[in-house]
Parts: C-alpha cells; structure tokens; sequence
C-alpha cells in the first residue's frame, strides 16, 4: 500500500470561504481535505459532511464523525479532530449569533437554541436542507434563494435544539474556565498576563492552565489568539487592510498577524478579504 505524504495531501485540499447574501452568513467548503482541524470560533458552526470518518474531540466529548452526518458547534467552544482516516468533503455554515437568536424567538423558543454536543444522524431532512443552503451562497444564488433556505434550515435544526434554551448548569472548575474564556474575549486586543487571568477566575496559576486546557482544548494564550483571529475575519470583511487590523488586534506586526492568521483559517488574510470570499 502506498502511503501519501502530508505535503501532497495538503496540495491536494481545497478550501473556499464564501459570504452569503444574507448578512452574518459564511460558508466554508472543504474539499479533499486530510488535515487535523483544531478550531475556535465566535458563530454557530453547522457542518454538513458529505465525506468523512475522523475523531472529534468537542465540549469534553468524544466521537466519530461519518458520511452523512450534521455536526453543530455553539459560539465560545473550540473543537480538534483526534484522527482523520480518510479525506474529508464538508460544507460549513457559519452565523451570527444574533440570527440564531432571531429565529429562535420567532419559533417560540424562550432563549437561543442550545444543542446536545453530538452530531445529527438519521434525518436526512436536515441534511439535504443545508447542504442545498450551502450549495446556493458558494454558487453566489439570489437574495431571495438563500434567505428562503436559511429559514427553512433554521426550522430543521431547531427540531434539534434542547428545550432548556438557558445557559447550561456548570460545575465549579467549569464556571472558572467560562470566567477566563469570558475575561480573555473581552481583554482580546490586550496583553493578560497568567497570573491576572488566575485572579479573576479565582484558582490558582497551575489549577487554571490544567482546567482551561482540558476544558477549551487550547491553552489561555492559543485562545486567546484563535479569538483575535476570529475578530480579525470579520474586520477583513469590511475592507480594513491587514497592517490596521493586525495593529487593532494586538499583534506585534503584520507578518505576525498573518502567520497566526494562515495557520488557523488555512488561507492568508489578503486572500480571506477579496470579494465573495
């Protein structure tokens, strides 16, 4: 059996980041992709996986992804894959928090939908709905199209949504890794230091690393990052250019900016900020 080299695997993988016509909407398409993905992000992420068999590692479960499955990441949760076993084809919706919010008040729901921290299987409704939203805003399809499929994606998924729509019940340890996730997206552009952030989750220097690293996937300085990369997307999208946004985002230059920027999102920030994605 002949065994493929990470380089020519990597050669091989396309990626695509396409902005809906709908405001606050991004699709991400992957193709042919082996990469172990380890992620942050401040959106729901709803994935739909045409191809895949690889290990997920997501709000301390896990598990094994396959064809045909819907996957829902909630904003402020970092997720890493512990194996890929074969080249993956995914489409990846990425919304704002706000137009979840929307529509779930508009469905009657008290809160904003809350989702079980496993993949979708066996409804092929779902699947089939947001593969075509998907599908419709990387072919750059109309307003109207894409609008009409999003809400009737949002319907799907919220057949999905748990009905206890409030923050879910946290234990002590986890209260505290919430406090600095919180502490370290609102002090995003500045320099914490570890043992501020400790004070103010209210453990101690070594408890918190230990915790925030189990918890988040990620160490308080790599999310801290992933969120000023994060940030950085959505400031690319109105047109500011790179040297500003790295400069507003804490960075030390703009090579560092870019560096940490290509290394989480796969394509450079000047490419990330063209037209359509």
């Amino acid at each position: 059996m002949q065994i493929q080299s990470s380089a020519v695997l990597a050669a091989k993988e396309r990626l695509a980041f396409v902005r809906a016509a709908v405001s606050g909407i991004e699709v991400m398409a992957a193709y042919q992709s082996s990469r172990r993905w380890h992620v942050f992000h401040e959106r729901y992420a709803f994935g739909v996986c045409r191809k895949a068999a690889a290990g997920v590692r997501y709000r301390g479960v896990e598990e094994r992804i396959h064809d045909g499955d819907v996957v829902v990441r909630e904003p402020g949760e970092t997720l890493c894959n512990t194996f890929v076993a074969k080249p993956a084809e995914f489409k990846m919706l990425f919304v704002d928090p706000s137009l979840v919010a929307n529509a779930a008040r508009e469905l009657g729901h008290s809160g904003t939908f809350h989702f079980a921290p496993f993949a979708i299987r066996n409804d092929p409704d779902l699947f089939r709905k947001l593969y075509r939203l998907c599908a419709s805003i990387e072919a750059r399809r109309s307003a109207l199209e894409q609008e009409s499929l999003f809400a009737a994606t949002l319907v799907a998924l919220a057949r999905h949504a748990e009905r206890n729509t409030g923050a879910p019940e946290l234990k002590n340890g986890k209260r505290a890794v919430e406090r600095a996730k919180a502490y370290l997206r609102e002090r995003f552009n500045e320099s914490v230091s570890l043992k501020e952030l400790a004070a103010a989750c209210r453990l101690s220097r070594f408890h918190l690393v230990h915790a925030f690293t189990s918890e988040a996937g990620l160490s308080p300085h790599a999310y801290q990052v992933h969120v000023r990369v994060e940030r950085a997307r959505s400031l690319l999208q109105k047109g500011i250019s790179p040297a500003i946004v790295a400069t507003n985002l804490g960075f030390a230059d703009q090579s560092h900016f870019t560096r940490h920027f290509k290394r989480i999102m796969h394509v450079t920030p000047a490419q990330y900020a063209r037209p359509g994605g």
